[in-house]
């Protein structure tokens, strides 16, 4: 946010460099080998409309499709966070205090019944010698 006044950050606005993998050069994408050159007013030329169709062709796309972006990214987020508000943490905090429950009545079973079998079975077991012969 740009001085934590609500306004977008209008100088660094991927401040989270979510969308480094958009950053392309006319250098990374075009590219001569030593044995192989263009005349040099045709890689100039190149140059000059691939960035200047680039950016062009992204200011008047980004300039029509923004608004309506963002209008729908809004509210798919307002309705993902509604519904995280509303119905999830409800329903997850509801799933744990009932498991709760059931993990104490699991707990208090396996240590009243199972963990006296198992032990003495261990014992009885553990007296039990294997050699080769």
């Amino acid at each position: 946010m740009g001085e934590d006044d609500g306004r977008p950050d209008m100088v660094n606005r991927d401040p989270n460099s979510l969308n480094t993998n958009l950053m392309a050069a006319f250098e990374e994408v075009f590219g001569e080998p030593e044995n192989l050159h263009s005349p040099e007013c045709a890689w100039k030329c190149g140059f000059q409309c691939y960035e200047g169709s680039r950016k062009c062709c992204y200011a008047f796309i980004t300039a029509i499709s923004t608004w309506c972006a963002g209008l729908t990214w809004g509210c798919c987020y307002a309705m993902m966070s509604c519904c995280m508000v509303w119905w999830a943490t409800p329903s997850m905090k509801l799933y744990k205090i009932c498991t709760d429950c059931c993990t104490a009545y699991y707990t208090a079973y396996y240590e009243c019944c199972l963990v006296p079998i198992t032990s003495a079975l261990g014992a009885c077991f553990s007296r039990i010698k294997v050699t080769q012969g």
